[in-house]
Parts: C-alpha cells; sequence; structure tokens
C-alpha cells in the first residue's frame, strides 16, 4: 500500500460540544467512492458538564447533505434504548424528522424511555451516506441536528456544525513513514557510497 493511499483512507474527524455534551463525528471512506461510513459517537452523558442531564437517549438525529445526495442508511448503534432507528429524507424540529430541507434523518423505531442514562455514558451511531457518480464529500461539513428525552420537558433542539478537526496519525503510520523515509535515506548513502 502506498503512502499517499495510507493517508488517504484515514478517517476524517470533526466535533462539536453543546449543552455540555460532545459529539464526534468520524468519516471512513470505503471501496465504493460514492459511500463513505460515519460513526456520530457521543460522549459526556448526564455528567457533570452536561447542563441538562436526564437524557434517556436520542428520539432522532439528522445532518446535512452532501453535493449530489443519493440516501443514507442506518448501520447501527450502541444504544439499547431503542435498538434501532429509520431512515428518512428531511430535517428534524422539535417534533422529530419532519421531511424537509437538504438533511437526512434517521427516527428511533420506538422512543426512549426512563430510566435516565448513566452519569457521563456514552453513545455510538454508524450510518453510511452515498452519492450519486458526479457526488464528492470534499469539503463536507455536516450541521447536527439531534432531539434528546428524557426528565425534562424540552431539550435543546442542537442545531449547529460539527467542525473538521486534525487528527494525528496513528503510530502504525508514524512507523511506516519513518520506515519509508530510513529505507530512501539507505539508499542515497548506498548511491553515494558506489559514486565515490
Amino acid at each position: 500500500m502506498s503512502v499517499a493511499a495510507c493517508i488517504a483512507s484515514m478517517p476524517a474527524k470533526a466535533s462539536l460540544v453543546a449543552d455540555g455534551v460532545t459529539y464526534s463525528l468520524t468519516e471512513t471512506t470505503t471501496a465504493n467512492p460514492s459511500t463513505d461510513q460515519f460513526t456520530l459517537g457521543i460522549s459526556g452523558i448526564n455528567g457533570s458538564s452536561d447542563t441538562e442531564k436526564g437524557r434517556y437517549g436520542v428520539e432522532a438525529l439528522a445532518f446535512t447533505t452532501p453535493t449530489n445526495f443519493s440516501f443514507a442508511t442506518f448501520v447501527s448503534t450502541t444504544s439499547t434504548n431503542p435498538t434501532g432507528y429509520s431512515s428518512m429524507v428531511g430535517g428534524l424540529n422539535s417534533m422529530g424528522c419532519d421531511g424537509s430541507g437538504g438533511f437526512f434523518c434517521f427516527k428511533a423505531n420506538a422512543t426512549p424511555v426512563a430510566p435516565a442514562l448513566p452519569a457521563g455514558s456514552s453513545l455510538s451511531y454508524v450510518f453510511t451516506v452515498t452519492t450519486s457518480a458526479a457526488g464528492s464529500f470534499s469539503g463536507y461539513v455536516p450541521d447536527l441536528k439531534i432531539n434528546w428525552v428524557g426528565t425534562n420537558n424540552n431539550y435543546d433542539l442542537v442545531s449547529q456544525p460539527i467542525t473538521p478537526t486534525a487528527v494525528p496519525l496513528p503510530a502504525a503510520a508514524w512507523l511506516l513513514l519513518s520506515g519509508i523515509a530510513g529505507m530512501g535515506a539507505m539508499a542515497r548513502r548506498r548511491r553515494l557510497t558506489t559514486a565515490a
């Protein structure tokens, strides 16, 4: 695998903190150039920094669409309350997925119920997004909308962009790059020695 291919396959990451809860979105390329996989990680739920607390779970979440969007498919979640979500076209308001605007939405198959999630807990949502052949994920910075249910009558409807953040290369990539640089230095030294 070339260095460029190794770096190109690394996931892109973006994050947002709203009401003391952290949302991290990781994008990973797939073998299909028009489909990417995304993982939304949510942490700090009902923790000390969570300004709203009492959250049972996520009733719905939505993202803006990339260029030439075709469809989004819900893959999995670590949530057991509820266990599944249905994909829908359109945005999200305080009543749930509303079917309008340049968004795609995932609606819980059942409304989350008590008890509240443990303090400081985390959730993860995995989904894929597919564009037409002319589509692109280049420069895609989605807005996230998420609607929580819990002990509060109404939670703030988060509706903000998830801003890209630098992701450090994994240790294995640094080792690979260092090894390639070392081999290049040895080859150069060998050429200089034979030339002399």
